[in-house]
């Protein structure tokens, strides 16, 4: 069984205590429509990977049987520990590139298109992303660490990164020079000019400082979360399919084969005109997304999202029965599925404004 299966149940759990303490302190760092968006991106992002996550495993293996220099012995601590230190260190590489790369950026953009930072924030992730993050990997599969410790090191590296999508931790002391906290976390996800391309790293926080991308966070400017180009949408197939429309129309714009490859592969924000552009963030002029909702829509996405979560715990458990051609059914359907509660519920603010315009006020 997939072990984020087990990983799932206690997210929730953890969602729900956030929850609870943030308003106990009387502190507003949840916003439904934003939360569902998140979780359903998390569960598009699981059944995605159930179609083509296997990609990553695959080549790894390939390449550590073929071309591993070592054999490793699974029952020192030292191979843990060891692989562990080299996986985080090629995660800062596979994230780094994720924000300077617009290709690559494209995929990882999604974990950034909450304009909140919460622990449901943690489980927006890529759909895509399986296409390019296992080529980041090949020096462990070249020293010849067996498979099991990759998938193990990589989960115990995702899991990690769980904790640090909270506002409710403040700093940790002399923790902040070792490992990822939430608060060099919540650098990496501001807007602010200060937060911009910062705090790569997954679990920990040494490479960031060896290579000169760590920042603090500063007390006198908290961070905005989001992207500077929001995608005002709730849709999660937008979501993660929003840049890569835009690279296409602008590949498409491009006058010659200089700026086509310079969209795909210079950094997000690159620009014929000023290719070293640099856009100044006015944190007073941020306004978050948000739409209108009746009752009915929310309890309509609210029940969806539950279901949706519900049936990809059931694929967890049914995914070795099933024949392939079934298991890349149930994936594809449950995908359409999850972007049709997205997008009824960004539909709703086209319909509010047209029934504004009408005098009908909002749906």
């Amino acid at each position: 069984m997939n072990p984020i299966a087990f990983a799932v149940p206690v997210f929730f759990v953890l969602i729900l205590l956030e929850l609870w303490v943030a308003h106990s302190r009387g502190a507003n760092v949840y916003r439904l429509k934003d939360s569902l968006t998140s979780i359903n991106v998390g569960i598009m992002s699981e059944f995605s990977k159930a179609i083509g996550g296997l990609i990553s495993v695959v080549m790894y293996t390939l390449i550590a049987d073929r071309f591993g220099a070592y054999t490793w012995d699974v029952s020192n601590p030292m191979t843990w520990i060891s692989a562990l230190l080299l996986y985080d260190f090629c995660y800062y590489w596979v994230h780094r590139t994720g924000h300077e790369i617009n290709i690559l950026w494209a995929s990882h953009v999604v974990h950034h298109s909450s304009e909140e930072f919460n622990l449901s924030t943690a489980l927006r992730q890529s759909s895509t992303g399986f296409l390019f993050r296992w080529i980041f990997y090949i020096p462990l599969a070249l020293l010849g660490y067996p498979v099991k410790v990759f998938v193990v090191v990589g989960l115990i590296d995702f899991v990690y990164q769980y904790w640090v999508h909270t506002q409710l931790i403040g700093k940790l002391g002399w923790l902040e020079y070792v490992v990822v906290t939430p608060s060099n976390h919540r650098v990496h996800h501001g807007q602010n000019d200060y937060c911009i391309d910062k705090n790569y790293g997954g679990v920990f926080s040494i490479w960031d400082r060896m290579f000169g991308t760590y920042a603090d966070e500063r007390d006198d400017e908290k961070p905005v979360y989001g992207i500077r180009k929001p995608i005002e949408s709730w849709n999660p197939l937008w979501a993660n399919l929003h840049q890569f429309v835009q690279i296409w129309q602008q590949v498409k714009a491009a006058e010659n084969w200089r700026h086509r490859l310079m969209y795909i592969f210079a950094k997000p924000s690159w620009t014929p005109e000023k290719e070293d552009a640099t856009e100044v963030f006015d944190t007073n002029k941020f306004s978050r997304f948000d739409t209108p909702a009746t009752l009915g829509l929310i309890r309509f996405a609210f029940v969806g999202t539950l279901l949706g979560s519900a049936l990809l715990m059931v694929y967890f458990y049914l995914q070795t029965r099933l024949p392939q051609p079934l298991r890349v059914t149930y994936c594809v359907v449950m995908v359409l599925a999850i972007a049709g509660i997205g997008w009824r519920m960004t539909r709703a603010r086209q319909v509010g404004e047209s029934n504004a315009e009408r005098g009908y006020g909002h749906a």
